[in-house]
């Protein structure tokens, strides 16, 4: 049987190959598949078939996409399992027959995948206590994961984990802020994971073969466990304290998820999606040494990075946008975050032509529901103060309006139907086609329109649901320009349906846009797409396998209002010019074009003189980038890397106000609408003359 094949452990090679040691192995014990979770996995499958949006769901070959699916998911980068085991799994998948899902044979996979980090955790241990690692040769770690095989033998399998081990050394080695002796580092951080992997319990267990499973249907779907619905509840409720981020867990790393908007990560405009925790220090405290939280459980590190307001904390990150594992460190302020802190906020920039432009910068579509059903007429809505906002910039003379919806990953839709009004006047805002067949228009009958004059909407790869809806339909409607980079492309909605345990998300029903085109997928595409220093399908909703696909409905019938198409030509072609000439453009186009240099680098050097030397060579680049844009603006240059650093420290955005000095996008998006201003201007000099 397959049981027997597979269920084998490395704790005597690795004896073998690195001497003896004081140091005693530990064995992983598999958790048990308990008739409870049997009957429970059932449960939500079946619930899943009865209530998701997809109605004929495909029977065929499901087995075998749901194992598929959970290797990738358990082993993505091909570091834990071999070849031939991998042909085992998929021949039991393959065999299995009378049901839809196999989760003994799940259990089997993730229970070994576990034994096979503790092997790969008491192999590492070794290695450092045997501290025999020659740096000075040129040996070299496969960094590019995309077209990695299966290891073919434990000698094979050995030999990447060796390279692994070498690369964490030297890390630690040429970390600037490491306290601590490295090899001291690390042997804590790969016990500290074997800690972790033998405190798990069986929900940890289910939990990913479970929604592994619901996410077979769609992205969104997932099972909430009776803990993870009180945390869903707590991160839903309006007073969040610490640094305002969701975490995850990501193979030994706890990750940033998504920003709280107006809390101390999305404020410091430092910390994106997917870039991962390594250190934390706490300051003003007695211990204020670096604690290096690889390996550990997400709670573990939640405890330390939660704390009263007012306190501040340390963490290193693995930064998400640089292909080479840039690390950073960003000091933060735990506070309480408030309705306030989520609030609009507006700026109004004058240009030289003497434009005045407004910006309203909006991080979520937010509403205080108890204050609304009390028909509290002085309820405070995202809406309301967008509508302040316009006012005000209506008595200021405001020529023209950007609505910053970047990093706003949605909200309440009640919200966007509202503030679209405020742009559109009364009129269907979005579609929602639900599980039944009905497609049902939604938007606001009562609106009224508070903004005449030209607009245009800002949005980047994380702006999601609402936000895309609000772009959708303003673009739509041709009511102003959508500038920035596709959205993220998430067009359904998930309610949550009660089972004997728990909960289970089930996407119920998509968003379609009063065009008739879904923003599921595709997202929303910009008039005029700026630039982005990243690669941005590498999230979003088309980086998921399993996402729902794009389609069309009947479009609803709607006004347009008059859009000159010549004009967002002309200001394009004004924007495309300035990328060879504006020294922040060309600032920015430098970092893309050194991120996609470094995006499918293959090999990363094991030997320390040339890992310093880079490190040395992108400090020296970050240096020149910097410099050269400072320098085509008129300002002071500065003489070291040192210097620039510690100014860009001084200068962090603390106070959650529009950074109109180094949001780049955001200045080139006040050039854009001041073209289109002085475009109306000349036309309107040629009538007149």
């Amino acid at each position: 049987m397959i049981k027997n094949k597979l269920i084998w452990s490395f704790v005597c090679v690795v004896l073998i190959s690195c001497g003896n040691s004081t140091y005693e192995p530990q064995e992983y014990i598999s958790t048990n598949l308990t008739d409870e979770k049997i009957n429970l996995s059932k449960e939500v499958f079946k619930k899943l078939k009865k209530e998701h949006y997809i109605k004929n769901f495909v029977k065929d070959d499901f087995n075998n996409k749901y194992i598929d699916a959970l290797i990738e998911r358990l082993d993505e980068n091909k570091l834990y399992f071999l070849e031939s085991e991998i042909k085992n799994f998929k021949e039991e998948s393959s065999q299995y027959s009378g049901k839809f899902f196999d989760i003994d044979l799940a259990y089997l996979i993730i229970n070994l995948y576990f034994e096979r980090l503790v092997d790969f955790s008491e192999f590492q241990i070794k290695l450092i206590e045997k501290d025999s690692f020659d740096f000075t040769k040129d040996e070299f770690i496969d960094i590019y994961y995309e077209d990695n095989q299966w290891p073919t033998s434990e000698a094979h399998l050995k030999n990447i984990w060796r390279n692994e081990t070498k690369n964490d050394l030297l890390v630690a080695l040429m970390s600037e802020t490491l306290s601590d002796d490295p090899n001291k580092v690390l042997l804590k951080r790969y016990k500290n994971r074997i800690r972790r992997i033998q405190q798990q319990k069986e929900e940890d267990i289910f939990s990913i073969a479970i929604n592994t499973l619901s996410n077979q249907f769609d992205p969104h779907s997932s099972y909430l466990s009776p803990r993870s619905v009180e945390d869903f509840d707590m991160n839903m409720s309006l007073k969040l304290e610490g640094i305002g981020a969701l975490l995850g867990a990501d193979d030994d790393y706890t990750k940033i998820v998504s920003l709280v908007p107006g809390g101390p990560a999305e404020k410091s405009g430092e910390i994106l999606p997917e870039d991962k925790i390594t250190r934390i220090r706490q300051i003003d405290t007695e211990d204020e040494e670096y604690v290096d939280v690889v390996g550990w459980r997400i709670d573990e590190v939640v405890d330390l990075i939660r704390g009263e307001s007012g306190t501040q904390v340390e963490i290193e990150f693995i930064s998400s946008d640089s292909a080479d594992s840039t690390r950073k460190l960003v000091t933060l302020t735990r506070e309480e975050i408030k309705l306030e802190d989520r609030a609009a906020k507006s700026k109004i920039i004058e240009t030289k032509e003497g434009n005045k432009i407004g910006i309203i910068d909006l991080p979520s579509f937010y509403i205080d529901f108890n204050a609304y059903q009390n028909r509290d007429s002085d309820y405070r809505s995202s809406s309301n103060d967008v509508e302040d906002i316009l006012k005000n910039f209506n008595i200021e003379g405001v020529d023209a309006v950007i609505l910053d919806l970047r990093n706003n990953g949605g909200g309440a839709l009640i919200e966007a139907n509202k503030i679209v009004g405020l742009f559109v006047s009364s009129g269907p805002t979005v579609q929602v086609k639900h599980k039944a067949g009905y497609i049902q228009p939604y938007g606001s009958s009562k609106a009224k329109q508070a903004w005449q004059k030209p607009m245009a909407v800002l949005v980047n790869r994380y702006s999601a649901s609402a936000s895309e809806i609000v772009a959708g339909a303003i673009q739509d409607y041709q009511r102003g320009i959508v500038l920035g980079q596709r959205t993220f492309g998430k067009g359904t909605v998930q309610s949550l349906e009660s089972i004997s345990k728990g909960q289970v998300k089930i996407t119920e029903s998509k968003y379609y846009r009063i065009d008739g085109s879904s923003t599921q997928n595709k997202g929303v595409l910009p008039d005029i797409e700026l630039l982005s220093t990243w690669d941005i399908e590498t999230v979003g909703e088309s980086s998921y396998p399993t996402a729902l696909e794009w389609d069309t409905v009947r479009p609803y019938r709607h006004k347009k209002f008059d859009f000159d198409a010549d004009k967002v030509f002309e200001i394009k072609n004004l924007y495309s010019q300035r990328l060879t000439t504006s020294p922040n453009l060309k600032y920015l186009g430098e970092v893309r074009d050194r991120y996609y240099l470094n995006k499918d680098k293959k090999l990363l050097s094991l030997n320390l003189e040339t890992r310093k030397s880079e490190k040395e060579a992108r400090k020296d680049w970050l240096l020149q980038i910097e410099n050269k844009r400072r320098e085509g603006l008129g300002l002071e240059i500065f003489s070291t890397y040192e210097d620039l650093n510690e100014n860009n420290k001084k200068n962090e955005n603390t106070n959650n106000d529009i950074d109109f000095k180094r949001d780049y996008l955001l200045i080139e998006s006040t050039n854009i609408i001041n073209d289109y201003l002085n475009l109306d201007k000349k036309l309107l000099a040629s009538k007149v003359g």
